[in-house]
């Protein structure tokens, strides 16, 4: 019994790997078909009002269909938003307070039982193609790719969907048909910095030494590579642009044996800082010419209402290339036998409260996400799954979820509990320092959200029902309502405190990586 469910345990499920289940539909116990594919689809940074839709602002022809054939969840929430705590709250059915994984660029506790170890265990061949930085690992084997057979990064930073459904279609390539799949495909898309999708066109100049050498988009965001021979000496290179942009990195390969790259020095304006001019020295240091690699990272600052409006059209860039994954999965004959799980790991802040982001917050559009459950072919459990879907949802109920309706035993530790059954949830998410401002947990059920803020020792209670935007704090006079909480609060943060200063560990050569991708103390 975990303290953010009220949920009766699943009923128990299959002891052995095997590989066939017993049959739903006509014939029932008397037939086994193969263990259903699973597809797990996550997009980073995907509010979970882009199905609903209230207003109209987002074109998703595809996922719509995917709905069509699945069971809509309109009410599922993240445990945390942020990218690696959300996702080992997931592939772990445990709230960051259990895996003590608070923060991007930490690692994963090696402990820590994971859905992918547990999917390889009795069977499936596990394969993985991420495209956002903070889901690599300080080394092979480690954080999230544990478990998978085949785990692909093969990007800088971040991947656009183009390139992650090619990633995946390769993956896929390379799978053996033999055994049942297991198939994560993360998307990044579209977790800022947000692209204009041919709306806009900025550019700005690089020169080196004073000699003009590149013009790059900003619009749309730019990964430049570059080589030039360099003699000994001092070497300046200058951005400029007739608008703000951003530099997320400037970097030299100085040791290409085994690809070492570092920054150039600044000497006007700073990293992941609003700039219209950037100057950066090299100090080439050799006997005499070499060849040096550069790359650099770019793109503009757009302003509240663009961001919106692009947001909208990657999420309808991201929806075109999730047609093209299911599309590639029809034309294999994996999709209708396929149990397919579509959902985000956090939401994003397009403005409410006046902020743009995710990291700090823990309002519904931080923390609201989409999920689609697509049963496979001849599972006649629709109705049974669809019959609660009303009901809230934490991320924590997926890997329950998933292994229920494969005919998998329990992962150990799970918290969650599965989608088959009722629920009286209370919703844990978290989010804490030095990635947000400050530490932050709230609980949250189907009228009511308390949020707690234990530097300040302050608290916030919105009445969802009457005030689904969280504008009204009705602490002081209507807390009763949910007294028990306070309290709780409390020792979830005190709880947190503890295991975050007693089993956190970083991985300090993440942090420029980290600064890049746009955390460290804001959104």
């Amino acid at each position: 019994m975990s303290f953010f469910k009220n949920r009766t345990a699943a009923a128990s499920l299959l002891l052995a790997p095997s590989l066939l289940l017993p049959a739903c539909g006509d014939g029932g116990a008397n037939q086994i078909r193969p263990r259903p594919n699973v597809v797990f689809v996550v997009v980073d940074t995907l509010r979970g009002d882009i199905l609903t839709d209230p207003e109209n602002r987002y074109s998703t022809p595809n996922l719509d269909a995917l709905m069509s054939e699945g069971v809509h969840f309109p009410r599922a929430f993240s445990h945390a938003p942020l990218t690696l705590p959300s996702h080992t709250a997931i592939f772990s059915s445990r709230p960051p307070l259990e895996t003590v994984v608070f923060n991007n660029g930490q690692t994963v506790p090696e402990e820590l039982p994971l859905l992918s170890e547990w999917m390889t265990r009795f069977g499936y061949e596990t394969r993985a193609v991420t495209s956002l930085g903070t889901l690599w690992a300080p080394k092979p084997e480690s954080g999230l790719w544990r478990g998978f057979a085949d785990y692909n990064l093969d990007y800088w930073h971040m991947s656009q969907a183009e390139d992650s459904t090619t990633r995946m279609q390769a993956s896929l390539d390379g799978r053996d048909s033999g055994k049942p799949l297991f198939l994560f495909a993360h998307y990044s898309d579209p977790h800022e910095p947000y692209n204009a999708h041919g709306d806009d066109q900025k550019t700005a100049i690089i020169r080196h030494n004073g000699e003009e050498i590149a013009t790059v988009s900003t619009s749309e965001m730019s990964f430049w590579h570059h080589t030039l021979t360099l003699d000994p000496g001092i070497h300046t290179f200058e951005i400029t642009a007739d608008h703000d942009f951003k530099v997320r990195q400037f970097q030299v390969m100085v040791a290409a044996g085994y690809k070492r790259w570092v920054e150039l020095d600044w000497e006007v304006g700073r990293r992941g800082k609003a700039l219209e001019t950037a100057r950066l020295k090299l100090s080439q240091t050799s006997d005499g010419p070499v060849s040096r690699d550069l790359r650099l990272w770019i793109n503009d600052i757009p302003s509240h209402d663009e961001i919106r409006s692009r947001y909208a059209r990657e999420v309808a860039y991201v929806d075109r290339w999730i047609g093209h994954l299911i599309g590639d999965l029809k034309e294999r004959g994996l999709y209708e036998e396929s149990l397919i799980v579509f959902t985000s790991d956090h939401g994003e802040s397009l403005g409410e409260h006046g902020r743009i982001g995710h990291a700090n917050g823990l309002t519904d559009p931080h923390i609201h996400v989409p999920l689609i459950i697509k049963l496979p072919g001849g599972d006649t459990r629709r109705p049974a799954l669809a019959k609660y879907r009303e009901g809230l949802v934490s991320h924590a109920d997926l890997v329950p979820t998933i292994l229920e309706l494969s005919a998998l035993p329990p992962l150990p530790g799970q918290l969650g509990s599965s989608l088959l059954l009722p629920d009286d949830t209370v919703h844990l998410a978290q989010t804490h320092q030095p990635e947000a401002r400050e530490d932050k947990l709230c609980l949250r059920d189907e009228q009511f959200k308390m949020i707690y803020l234990p530097g300040k020792n302050e608290f916030r209670f919105f009445d969802l029902v009457k005030d689904p935007g969280e504008l009204e704090n009705v602490f002081a006079t209507r807390r009763n309502e949910r007294a028990d909480w306070v309290g709780r609060l409390e020792s979830l943060a005190r709880l947190s405190k503890e295991r975050s200063e007693s089993g956190y560990t970083e991985d300090a050569s993440k942090q420029a990586d980290l600064e890049a991708l746009g955390y460290g103390g804001g959104e």
